[in-house]
């Protein structure tokens, strides 16, 4: 009796940890931090699974408003690796991470997507913005929104529950010409109809998108199957 009891326990106990695995998003935190203001980085920065948790009074309740301010602004060019941006219960995450003139986002995962998960700026037409490895999740708008000049470059990447993609600005004041580089992926759940990526034609943008694998309630779409890319038009 003892020996069946123990069998069944372990077995609960083994597809508790299968069922916990399947619906989890990204690495478990190793601690958390409050932010009252944006982290600002301009060299190398390793977040070892730090969990950044904006403050919403300060930085903004992470809804659809512009002008929230960003969890992590990182510039010129700086590498920033496992960081987890978080939210407050019941809220979104301000406006994520911002990156001017150029960054490395490495294995940065967005729990709660706020006004957009990453930003790019800077005028510079060399700017080179590399995202690889991480994931964005729970996003009511876009989840990456490329404002600046030069070359965005997604690789290994993972959206999971977003209404909408990528996307190159289609209503800045000042407009740029922009390439975005898509390799490896995952796009699960993305709300029907809508882009993956989203790229001005009258200036000129250009995107290549490889490697990509649609799960969900997106594959349902036949739109989204057939067709990655939608052309923007002033």
């Amino acid at each position: 009796m003892f020996f069946k009891n123990f069998i069944k326990l372990f077995l609960i106990f083994v597809f508790s940890l299968i069922f916990q695995n399947i619906l989890s998003f990204g690495p478990p935190a190793k601690r958390n931090i409050k932010l009252n203001d944006t982290l600002v980085i301009n060299k190398d920065f390793n977040c070892n699974f730090t969990r950044y948790i904006p403050n919403i009074q300060t930085m903004g309740n992470g809804g659809r408003g512009e002008f929230q301010k960003p969890v992590i602004q990182v510039s010129n060019g700086a590498k920033l690796l496992n960081c987890i941006i978080g939210a407050r219960k019941g809220y979104k995450s301000a406006d994520g991470v911002h990156c001017i003139n150029g960054c490395k986002l490495i294995n940065i995962w967005h729990e709660k997507v706020g006004e957009d998960a990453i930003t790019f700026l800077g005028s510079n037409p060399n700017n080179l913005f590399i995202i690889d490895g991480g994931g964005a999740q729970n996003a009511e708008g876009k989840v990456i929104q490329f404002d600046g000049a030069g070359i965005a470059k997604i690789n290994n990447f993972y959206m999971k529950n977003v209404y909408e993609g990528i996307c190159s600005c289609g209503n800045c004041e000042k407009q740029y010409k922009r390439r975005i580089e898509v390799n490896n992926l995952i796009v699960e759940n993305l709300t029907a109809g809508q882009f993956i990526v989203a790229v001005n034609a009258n200036f000129n943008d250009y995107a290549i998108l490889k490697n990509i694998k649609i799960k969900g309630k997106s594959k349902e779409n036949q739109r989204i199957k057939s067709i990655h890319v939608k052309y923007l038009m002033d």
